[in-house]
């Protein structure tokens, strides 16, 4: 299976996991296809949004180790963690509002979702919860182009971010 494959299966999971999740919210969610970007345009409750993932991962040496060992096309990486895991969350999801193709979305379509992956062995409720306080920060500090964001954890359990 070639990064790109494992990226996608990666996406859909997380879009499945994300509508388990809004359906014990009382909420409906419907993808309408995979455009990329974004990653996924949907309906919540029957209306339309778009939806971004981004994954944060201790460093990128230990994101690219749990790929390339399950990637066809890379050698495998070994990693060590380092402590610094709340900044590493906060510039991925600062990527998303810099990036242009999302800016051009968000003009285009409107507000969408942020899906943020914890990939940390080292993440516990405290951290977790250290993590969603920084990311509200950066929400309510920032244009609008994400009118939720979620974290979620390796098990997929997903947690909004006020």
């Amino acid at each position: 299976m070639k990064r790109r494959e494992i990226k996608e299966a990666h996406e859909r999971s997380v879009i499945r996991s994300f509508k388990r999740y809004l359906k014990q919210q009382d909420r409906m969610l419907v993808v309408l296809g995979y455009p990329d970007p974004p990653d996924a345009r949907v309906e919540i409750d029957q209306q339309p949004i778009w939806i971004e993932i981004t994954d944060a991962f201790i460093n990128g040496d230990f994101a690219r180790s749990l790929t390339s060992h399950a990637a066809d096309d890379l050698p495998p990486v070994p990693t060590e963690p380092d402590g610094l895991f709340v900044e590493e969350v906060k510039t991925v999801v600062m990527k998303k509002y810099e990036k242009d193709s999302i800016s051009d979305i968000f003009h285009r379509r409107g507000p969408g979702i942020l899906l943020v992956g914890l990939y940390s062995p080292f993440v516990g409720n405290r951290e977790r919860d250290l993590i969603i306080q920084e990311l509200s920060h950066l929400k309510n500090t920032n244009d609008g182009r994400f009118s939720e964001i979620f974290v979620y954890d390796q098990a997929q359990h997903f947690y909004p971010v006020p």
